[in-house]
């Protein structure tokens, strides 16, 4: 009798198991998408000198969409570094994409310099949708890396040789300084 009473809820605990998990929009990182220089021309700011600034819908959806992702959930709780207000937003439309750059403002929350690696770069679609991201720190995958070219091979007899300067010019002074040993302490000439 006791297992009959248990298969009810274990059943339901089962079934809510197999129910899967929201998950935020599907985005895609398209590399083929070049974000523009934000910076290359002055920005016109919203509010600034009683001048009046026009926002599609369309861009108020994208803006709201980056900065959720970019900066998360908000609540009384958030901390002021990541909050909404406490960054600064550059927009540029391109053949109907909207770029969006986002810094952190440190004067808004008392500061006087930004974290490290405290912005992003945005590619949002007319449908509301990510199409690219960018990371400050994250490397850009649509650049492409330049070949050095041929490689000099270094013989195995000049491995682990000590420096001589080409042409007998004067060697670097850190490098004629006797410094000391990283582990004994004993300095040694070059």
């Amino acid at each position: 009798m006791a297992t009959k009473h248990l298969m009810l809820p274990a059943a339901l605990l089962l079934a809510g198991c197999l129910r899967s998990m929201p998950t935020r929009d599907a985005w895609t990182n398209d590399t083929s998408i070049e974000f523009p220089r934000f910076f290359e021309q002055p920005a016109v700011e919203a509010g600034a000198a009683g001048g009046s600034v026009e926002l599609s819908g369309s861009a108020l959806r994208a803006l709201e969409v980056a900065a959720a992702d970019f900066l998360g959930p908000q609540d009384a709780n958030t901390p002021c570094v990541d909050r909404r207000e406490s960054h600064r937003y550059r927009v540029i439309q391109r053949q109907g994409i909207l770029f969006i750059r986002i810094d952190e403002d440190p004067q808004a929350c008392g500061l006087s310099v930004p974290a490290l690696h405290s912005g992003a770069q945005y590619a949002v679609g007319s449908d509301g949708r990510i199409l690219r991201r960018l990371r400050d720190g994250e490397p850009d995958e649509s650049m492409e890396p330049t070949d050095a070219g041929p490689g000099v091979l270094v013989p195995t007899s000049e491995v682990g040789r000590p420096f001589d300067p080409p042409d007998g010019s004067v060697p670097l002074p850190f490098i004629q300084a006797p410094s000391p040993d990283a582990g004994t302490g004993v300095r040694h000439n070059p």
